[in-house]
């Protein structure tokens, strides 16, 4: 192998599709049900990605990235394409070390590859898979097809959930369809009662997501490219050995019904039918679990001792539907052992699609054989032939077969783009759900219009303006109070969803200056507040300035009110205090009040000592205060300051009894 010394070279191979991979460290999980997450915060599902068992691989990116009480030792990941989270403790670090590979260095193959049909895009992959494992052997199918058209086939096959993926927590919305046949932005609901693909876990792909399971150069590494491996029978590498070692850990232990082992059962489906018996393992384990399920039980009312292990015409609205109608065709093949429905099953596989040439993993889910094409797929998850090749290469590990002589048969669509990517995971939604200004509803149910109209009073100057996304992760940028000042203004909201796309609301604000007769004193006498000409009175102690302004909104909601400290500056919050100042307008009218609060005679809101010695300072003539403070020193308002005023303030600091407002 040549290395690569110069820059300049280095960089160029970028250009001619070289792989650069330096010595890079993976963390492999050795736990099961390991959760990653997008936080480290385990005290909510929200942000967990997925969740891995033993022998899942992912890149790591920083093994201290933190600690807390639910893991000591947390390593930042990466995994098909998502960055987050992983606790160390269940996780081994191993280093991988790889070098520049540029196709020139590699010319004789590479032009070996080209020849057989594969363009530039997919050659360093199959040169470094070359290189690792020499008795490989690749080769094109030229699909008569564009990617693209490819894409919106599976696409526009919604209604019979040609293609699906696995949603069990609202973990991946971003993957997911939004056209109105899929989600319904307006209660931020996903379809999943797909024919077939059962109830609340199974959800139609949007494009993006489609395309990158569909384009195999995703899939090109030394585990995935098991999906393009063809699933003939190899007498070599398929061994008894290999079939123990992936039977094992699994329901399938012991025998098949009362003369042969499960084996005997894959072993005998797989010289009968010439297919794969390591494929035939891993998709009963894709189908059913590694402990069985329902199907494999045998005890369903009405189809007691019969068994479909791959699912075959397992399909319905319903899981019992689903359940029901699987058996149902396993009754009509008196599949009545676990033997006959396992040898069964593989000539349904084998005839319905490997003979029909639909021989790789790749191809059963996507028919790329036409002349239908996705007319005839065995699979509805998209994800399916990525996991099973994982579970495939582990069984060929185990037995240390992974360097004999498999063939891969690889698909080339036309006009490929230059690469695919995963969509981002977060919800899509940036709907709002409700509307208020000022406590008005301007809607309270969400819908497609994002411009509404609102007329005020001219006398209002000031807005607050309050509104509840659709989906709770999606963020408002707009809310809050908003000031007034011209006949017609436009308040604009922007709600960014969690996958970063934004929608835009837009409120057209009128403001009628014509005159609408408000009298001040009546909206003060309705709502039976203590006032004369110079002073507003009568509150509790420790009232609240909000709260008075909610009194005065809810009599009259165009009044405009300002707040003055003792000391003229505006005040905006808090409670109120004697020599504070309440201006309310309406209209061309203005009444300007100030407040008094028995007993508080230094304007902190409060009845305390300092009160008491105030009032005992001015009694005996060492200080004079200003008019509004003997207003307020006069607590028993018999027009003195005396003994008696001070013993009141006393009495209700020590809460012996309180002073009436």
């Amino acid at each position: 192998m040549k290395k690569i010394s110069n820059i300049v070279v280095f960089v160029l191979s970028f250009l001619l599709f070289s792989l650069h991979v330096s010595a890079k460290e993976i963390a492999v999980i050795n736990g099961t049900d390991v959760r990653f997450r997008t936080s480290m915060d385990t005290s909510t599902t929200s942000n967990i990605i997925g969740a891995y068992n033993y022998g899942e691989e992912f890149e790591l990116l920083d093994k201290s990235a933190g600690s807390n009480n639910a893991c000591s030792k947390w390593y930042k990941v990466t995994h098909n394409g998502q960055t987050g989270y992983i606790c160390g403790e269940f996780a081994t670090i191993k280093e991988i070390k790889e070098e520049v590979i540029n196709p020139d260095d590699y010319k004789e193959y590479s032009d070996y590859l080209k020849e057989l049909g594969f363009p530039d895009s997919y050659i360093t992959y199959l040169i470094k898979l070359h290189n690792d494992h020499p008795e490989w052997q690749f080769k094109p199918y030229k699909v008569n097809m564009t990617f693209d058209k490819m894409v919106n086939l599976e696409y526009n096959g919604y209604s019979e959930g040609w293609s699906l993926f696995e949603d069990t927590g609202r973990y991946y919305d971003g993957y997911k369809a939004t056209d109105s046949w899929a989600y319904n932005y307006l209660t931020d609901v996903f379809r999943s009662n797909y024919e077939g693909g059962g109830v609340n876990r199974w959800y139609a792909p949007n494009k993006t997501m489609l395309g990158f399971y569909l384009d195999p150069r995703n899939f090109l590494n030394e585990k995935q490219v098991f999906m393009f491996e063809t699933l003939s029978y190899n007498n070599v590498y398929h061994t008894t050995e290999g079939i123990e070692a992936m039977l094992k850990g699994t329901f399938m232990n012991g025998l098949a019904d009362n003369e042969h082992t499960y084996v005997d059962a894959f072993t005998d489906a797989a010289k009968k039918y010439n297919v794969s018996p390591y494929v035939l393992i891993s998709r009963v384990i894709q189908e059913v679990g590694a402990n069985g399920s329902t199907i494999t039980s045998g005890k369903v009312s009405g189809y007691e001792g019969y068994y479909n292990f791959y699912n075959i015409q397992a399909y319905g609205n319903s899981n019992a539907e689903t359940i029901a109608n699987g058996l149902k065709y396993a009754k009509s093949k008196d599949w009545n052992t676990h033997y006959k429905a396992i040898v069964g099953g593989a000539a349904f596989l084998a005839d319905s699609y490997i003979n029909a040439g639909q021989d790789t993993l790749y191809s059963q889910k996507w028919d790329i054989v036409g002349p239908n094409y996705i007319g005839h797929q065995y699979m509805q998850n998209i994800q399916a032939p990525a996991s099973e090749s994982i579970k495939t290469y582990n069984g060929y590990n185990k037995v240390k077969l992974l360097d004999s002589n498999f063939m891969f048969v690889i698909p080339v669509y036309n006009d490929m783009p230059s690469k695919t990517n995963m969509p981002d995971r977060g919800n899509p939604n940036n709907y709002l759900k409700n509307l208020k200004i000022n406590n008005t509803v301007i809607f309270d149910t969400s819908s497609n219009k994002t411009d509404y109209d609102i007329t005020l009073s001219g006398n209002v100057t000031t807005i607050k303006i309050e509104a509840t996304p659709v989906n709770s992760k999606a963020s408002i940028n707009g809310l809050g109070t908003a000031t007034l000042d011209k006949e017609k203004e436009t308040i604009k909201l922007v709600v960014t969803a969690e996958n970063g796309d934004t929608r835009n609301y837009t409120v057209n604000i009128i403001r009628k200056m014509d005159n609408i007769v408000i009298e001040i004193d009546n909206v003060l006498k309705e709502l039976k507040m203590n006032y004369d000409d110079n002073y507003l009175y009568g509150f509790k102690v420790g009232t609240k300035l909000e709260e008075i302004t909610e009194m005065l909104h809810e009599k009259e909601k165009n009044l405009a009110i300002e707040y003055l400290d003792k000391d003229n500056k505006t005040k905006n919050e808090g409670i109120i205090a004697t020599g504070d100042t309440i201006k309310i307008k309406a209209n061309d009218k203005e009444k300007t009040l100030k407040f008094i609060v028995y007993g508080d005679t230094n304007s902190d809101g409060a009845i305390d000592k300092l009160d008491y010695l105030q009032v005992l300072r001015y009694y005996y003539k060492y200080i004079d205060l200003d008019e509004i403070y003997k207003k307020s020193a006069d607590v028993n308002k018999d027009g003195n300051i005396d003994k008696l005023d001070y013993l009141a303030i006393l009495r209700d600091f020590y809460n012996y009894s309180k002073i009436e407002q």
